[in-house]
């Protein structure tokens, strides 16, 4: 899967930035926009797709609200939204390959943890979390574990360290 890192500086007075995929239609906004968790403080993953940005990128003009599209890694920039409303119908269509792509993030994020806590327990449970996936209807369910993921992946590897370290010593007692 091509992704690219996308580092976004906060632009006018809200100071805000953000990232967000159009995933499909809303009764109230038109387009449907899923929120993408940052990777790193000020920094988003983006794959093929249809989002709207909101930052400035280093060098470039700003995104402000702005409509684009990804193929093949290649961003096209300036799409307004009348387009975004025609384009809905390949937008709804491309709903299994973004389960796959949210599930391979996940599943990457998933390995992290494992190679940081090598112990079987923590093996077994990432197995049944990867597999538990197979049962997620949208893309959308998929985005919340991801972000629930990212942001507590370093508490969940010093629990798992703390827990198993912990363990090791009591058995020798």
């Amino acid at each position: 899967m091509i992704s690219h890192e996308l580092p976004l500086m906060p632009i006018g007075p809200d100071e805000k930035r953000w990232l967000a995929e159009i995933t499909g239609d809303d009764e109230t906004f038109v387009l449907k926009r899923d929120f993408q968790p940052e990777l790193k403080p000020g920094v988003w993953q983006i794959f093929d797709g249809w989002y709207q940005i909101h930052g400035q990128f280093p060098g470039i003009s700003p995104f402000e609200k702005e409509y684009v599209i990804v193929q093949d890694g290649h961003m096209m920039r300036h799409l307004d939204f009348r387009y975004m409303i025609n384009e809905l119908p390949k937008i709804k269509a491309y709903e299994e390959q973004r389960k796959d792509r949210i599930i391979y993030q996940i599943t990457t994020i998933l390995d992290e943890i494992v190679a940081e806590a090598p112990y079987e327990g923590v093996e077994e449970a990432m197995l049944e979390q990867k597999e538990a996936m197979s049962m997620v209807e949208t893309s959308s369910e998929l985005l919340n574990g991801l972000t629930i993921l990212l942001k507590q992946k370093d508490q969940m590897i010093k629990r798992f360290k703390n827990y198993y370290d912990q363990s090791d010593l009591n058995e020798w007692q």
